[in-house]
């Protein structure tokens, strides 16, 4: 198991970082709902008990990936100003 993550200032993220964090928690469940439901059908004890530690893996780290999202918060992207252009005329 690692180590807690230490408390300090929130994380400042783009949103399509945070999106992608989001997206990697929903994908990293899934797998191990999917991976859960296959286990009623593994005959093979020692099988099992891998496909027992493959669920326990992804849950944990989305676990550690949702407290990572608990600390970040969105920032907000500097849109450099647009150079002045002088007129010809």
């Amino acid at each position: 198991m690692l180590p807690p993550l230490p408390v300090s200032d929130p994380i400042r993220v783009s949103e399509r970082f945070r999106l992608t964090l989001e997206a990697a928690i929903i994908e990293l469940e899934a797998g191990a709902a999917r991976d859960e439901r296959q286990l009623r059908q593994i005959g093979n004890a020692d099988h099992r008990r891998r496909q027992q530690l493959l669920i326990s893996a992804q849950l944990e780290r989305a676990f550690r990936l949702r407290e990572l999202l608990e600390r970040t918060v969105l920032r907000r992207d500097r849109v450099p100003a647009m150079p002045q252009i002088k007129s010809r005329y």
